[in-house]
């Protein structure tokens, strides 16, 4: 049953819990210093944290439907300890269902790097004292993920031919040209202006723009979808580019295009079908102003293709072809 509280959970019945009590028993008769988290409190957390408060707000009262696959545990126990807690609890096998769920639930999961897991025992027996399971994120990867958008590389040649012009390129002095309010103001310690950027980076979503694996998970979402009604979706190449462009004012974000086409099949998932091949329309969210140009082909193998030609952020967008307003 799904619980909306300070987290987002779902809390475990019937033959689950059955399997759970007796791996509890076994955690208890091995490790004298665990206690048994109660049944009651027994519970995957599918969103926690400031980002699953802010959702918190905007989706209470609303209804979520039970998750439709089948429970699918990893039998073998695990414990961890962080910060004087320690925890015993097993991982649920079918990782990647439960990451469709929540992204379902939420219109794109709150915390991606999230593991799913049972917390079955720890030093007190109280819920709140089990460790929050929650995979490393890689900074490393991150931030080179972060220095290869097309934002970034045009931020860098334009601090380096401000050095030149400066003739302090490549001196070695440790001072970097400062930005304040998006324009270069003067120089400051590297030190300074490095750690307060990287803050900046860290406390924002650390990829502003969608990747191809973003746009990938986008495509596989609708995918699941639209796959009822005999549709398939692909995107083009230039639609990941645009969805990256200045022109969007606002940057258009994974959880926004996952909304879109979730409302979009709710509304028109037998409609589109019916459009025909070589049928050209245009999705519009009236809340987010982002719109999605598409045609319908026939892929090679006789299955009807929805091709996302492009997407931007338009108040008022005009077009000639046919309006899916969502």
């Amino acid at each position: 049953m799904i619980k909306v509280e300070s987290i987002l959970k779902w809390t475990v019945e019937g033959s689950l819990l059955k399997k759970l009590k007796m791996i509890r028993a076994q955690i208890l008769s091995k490790n004298p210093d665990a206690v048994a988290i109660p049944d009651k409190d027994l519970h995957v957390t599918l969103a926690s944290g400031p980002s699953w408060q802010k959702l918190r707000r905007e989706i209470r009262g609303n209804d979520f439907d039970e998750p439709d696959f089948q429970m699918d545990i990893d039998t073998s126990i695990k414990t961890m300890e962080r910060g004087g807690k320690q925890s015993w609890y097993i991982k649920l096998r079918n990782q990647q269902d439960w990451k469709d769920y929540v992204m379902d639930l939420l219109q794109g999961t709150s915390d991606s790097k999230r593991v799913y897991h049972i917390s079955l025992a720890n030093l007190t027996g109280n819920v709140n004292d089990s460790v929050a399971l929650v995979e490393d994120r890689d900074y490393k990867d991150e931030y080179k993920k972060f220095q290869s958008s097309k934002k970034r590389k045009k931020y860098r040649a334009e601090l380096n031919r401000y050095n030149r012009q400066k003739g302090t390129y490549g001196n070695g002095d440790k001072q970097d040209a400062s930005h304040k309010k998006g324009k270069i103001v003067g120089f400051e310690d590297e030190s300074v202006n490095r750690g307060r950027a990287e803050k900046s980076r860290l406390k924002k979503t650390v990829n502003e723009e969608i990747t191809k694996s973003d746009l990938d998970q986008i495509e596989k979402y609708a995918d699941k979808l639209f796959i009822a009604v005999g549709v398939d979706v692909e995107f083009t190449r230039h639609f990941l580019d645009r969805a990256n462009d200045d022109r969007n004012k606002k940057p258009i974000s994974m959880a926004e295009l996952i909304g879109l086409f979730k409302r979009t099949y709710r509304k028109y998932g037998k409609v589109i079908p019916q459009l025909g091949a070589k049928a050209q329309a245009v999705i519009k969210d009236m809340t987010t102003d982002i719109n999605v140009p598409f045609v319908l082909n026939i892929d090679r193998e006789g299955m009807l293709e929805l091709v996302a030609k492009t997407v931007m952020r338009k108040r008022n967008f005009k077009t000639s072809n046919r309006e899916l307003p969502v």
